[in-house]
């Protein structure tokens, strides 16, 4: 499991900063959707629509973030980090919210902290650059994770399908793309030349399935920066400053 490789890189992180054992407490809360995304021009974002909440922890005077389905406050040390169990959405979004605060409290990234209000919108923008650089032969794309803005770009430049595991999505048309469900992930990453995935696979447990069948996949959002950064996996990230593809 790359979550579990990734746990032991910040082991060894943590240990020769010499904190892991020290009492440095980590708080983790669940933030509203105004608190995680201010109040942008669109209103169709999944985590305005309660399908998902954004859990932030804090270290050292330092922030990152996590995006779940599933969440609850936690307060612990390094140490308790360490060693949670990694066995629900839950768990895994606090053990990535914290990685990513503790990693910019030791100046190792930039704080994983979600962009607000217009800073959406030019995400968006900012990622149409990024899809107009790609490749020539790069023509059909998979997103894996509907998020609108991504897809608004991918749809007007590419060919696209999507794959989405919220029920309400699967079967809709979105920009004039039908969205499939997780059963048909196998067959649209051999049809696609690139895929994106959003980071939230990482705390839903789909990762490592992405990782076997596209070791390539960019990762877009906050919730992967930690992750990205320690394992060396492409990432897509606006506020971070993120462009490994």
């Amino acid at each position: 499991m790359i979550l579990e490789r990734t746990r032991s890189k910040l082991q060894t992180l943590t240990g020769a900063r010499r904190i892991d054992s020290q009492e440095i407490t980590i708080t983790c809360k669940t933030l509203t959707p105004e608190e995680a995304i201010g109040n942008p021009l669109h209103d169709d974002y999944p985590i305005q629509l309660g399908k998902e909440r954004l859990i932030e922890a804090e270290f050292m005077g330092k922030k990152g973030q996590a995006f779940s389905d599933s969440y609850f406050n936690y307060k612990g040390t390094v140490h308790d980090i360490l060693s949670l169990k990694l066995d629900t959405n839950a768990r895994r979004a606090i053990f990535i919210s914290s990685l990513n605060a503790i990693l910019a409290g030791l100046d190792e990234m930039p704080e994983a902290v979600h962009c607000k209000n217009d800073d959406l919108m030019r995400c968006g923008e900012h990622f149409s650059k990024v899809v107009r650089a790609l490749p020539l032969e790069i023509g059909r794309v998979l997103l894996v994770g509907l998020q609108p803005r991504l897809l608004e770009t991918l749809a007007a430049q590419k060919q696209v399908r999507v794959c989405d595991l919220n029920p309400d999505n699967i079967g809709v048309f979105k920009n004039g793309v039908m969205v499939d469900g997780p059963d048909r992930f196998a067959q649209n990453a051999r049809w696609a030349d690139a895929i994106f995935a959003t980071g939230s696979t990482v705390v839903n447990g789909t990762i490592d399935g992405i990782l076997s069948v596209n070791p390539d996949t960019c990762f877009y959002g906050v919730t992967i920066a930690g992750v990205a950064k320690l394992m060396g996996l492409n990432q897509f990230c606006y506020v971070t400053g993120a462009t490994r593809i």
